[in-house]
């Protein structure tokens, strides 16, 4: 490792623990050397018999157009406003019948993980208007629109809730509440 090559300690689990998704976001750019970080955490992330079938397009232009394919909290009746918006996405796109989707996920998650540690906030988003969205991309043939990661400086902090039963997050004085199953519930012991 050469002497310039910068070296930051994250504490992995913290991030994890704390790493929640964020909906409204502050108007403020995000830099393109942070974009790079997130784009270099997918690439070196694990890729089934390392076939490496995602590409990936960072996308700060066209923003409106962008969110406007969107669908934000199914489980709430709200969407951020235009004010309230992402200020980057990442598009993950896998090579067609190359490779697993478990990849996506990985990917994802790597991205979502590097940007918490830039100060961003993130959300993973599936439920898109692809179709629309594709037009909109001008994509490389021979790949399919996997997920879009919305990035931007965060404007709430949802806080989670440990719940047995209920999956449904909530909005409670203006805090986004999300359940989550107590470890109890999920850790089958043999």
């Amino acid at each position: 490792m050469s002497a310039e090559t910068e070296v930051v300690v994250m504490d992995a689990y913290r991030a994890i623990m704390e790493r929640r998704s964020i909906r409204k976001y502050k108007n403020r750019d995000v830099p393109e050397d942070i974009l790079k970080k997130c784009l270099n955490a997918a690439r070196l992330s694990p890729s089934g018999a390392n076939l490496q079938p995602l590409k990936y397009m960072t996308l700060t232009e066209d923003l409106e157009k962008i969110f406007g394919c969107t669908n934000w909290a199914g489980y709430i009746d709200w969407n951020p406003s235009k004010d309230e918006m992402p200020r980057a996405y990442i598009a993950i796109l896998k090579e067609e019948d190359k490779g697993q989707d478990i990849d996506v996920g990985i990917a994802a998650q790597s991205i979502c993980l590097a940007a918490k540690n830039e100060g961003l906030g993130s959300c993973i988003l599936g439920a898109l208007d692809k179709e629309k969205l594709v037009k909109i991309l001008k994509m490389p043939e021979n790949y399919e629109l996997k997920l879009l990661i919305a990035l931007g400086y965060p404007d709430e902090r949802p806080e989670v809730v440990e719940d047995s039963e209920d999956v449904e997050y909530y909005l409670e004085e203006d805090v986004l509440k999300v359940t989550k199953k107590p470890l109890e519930k999920v850790w089958i012991r043999r």
